[in-house]
């Protein structure tokens, strides 16, 4: 499984698979016991499709643990990594030196439901196709990742470019007002996958 590599990061998409009976011999006595206490088919799906990634790049010594706000940590090798699931895919973005976030979704007309939720009244002014609406979307989840500050508002805290083909987008938390450099991995219609890290500084 060959990775998408951008600014030093990897990210490995795949595909949920439709069904897990075949895949459970692949699972540590660990993960199928996190599987028996869900009940959720989607869930159990998202949780194989995650550590079969895991296991392909670092293979079984490596595990995902979470940190006191839920955002995943690795364990057994350094570096930073970032999750996301669609209905359909799951995304893993993979950096050795700094925080990431990244956001996969397919379009859903409940997207144009809840815009008021995720973008401020001047940004819908701007993001009105449902292109633009799925890209901030992700955009606003992604940065919400990096940000690692619970509770800051989708709408209002985090501000998206003013347009929609710059990158640089800010987020206002605890510790004030950080720039945030975005990226693109895939943008069409039905499908966005975007990742997120702090802008970094150039010498």
């Amino acid at each position: 499984m060959a990775p998408i590599i951008v600014h030093n990061t990897h990210i490995y998409i795949r595909e949920l698979p439709s069904e897990i009976d075949s895949l459970l011999p692949q699972c540590s006595a660990e993960i199928i016991e996190q599987l028996n206490s869900i009940s959720s088919p989607r869930r159990k799906r998202e949780i194989i499709a995650r550590h079969l990634i895991i296991k392909d790049i670092w293979g079984e010594s490596v595990n995902i643990t979470h940190d006191e706000n839920g955002a995943p940590l690795l364990c057994g090798v350094d570096g930073y990594i970032s999750i996301s699931h669609s209905a359909t895919e799951i995304a893993v973005a993979y950096n050795p030196l700094h925080n990431i976030g990244i956001d996969i979704e397919n379009w859903r007309e409940q997207i144009i439901k809840v815009k008021s939720r995720f973008l401020s009244p001047q940004e819908m002014n701007i993001y009105t196709t449902p292109q633009l609406m799925l890209k901030a979307w992700t955009l606003k989840e992604a940065i919400y990742k990096v940000a690692q500050s619970p509770g800051i508002s989708l709408a209002n805290d985090i501000m998206l470019p003013l347009a929609p083909n710059e990158t640089i987008a800010k987020v206002n938390t605890c510790d004030g007002i950080r720039d945030i450099q975005t990226h693109e991995i895939i943008s069409t219609p039905s499908r966005c996958v975007t990742l997120a890290f702090p802008l970094l500084k150039t010498t």
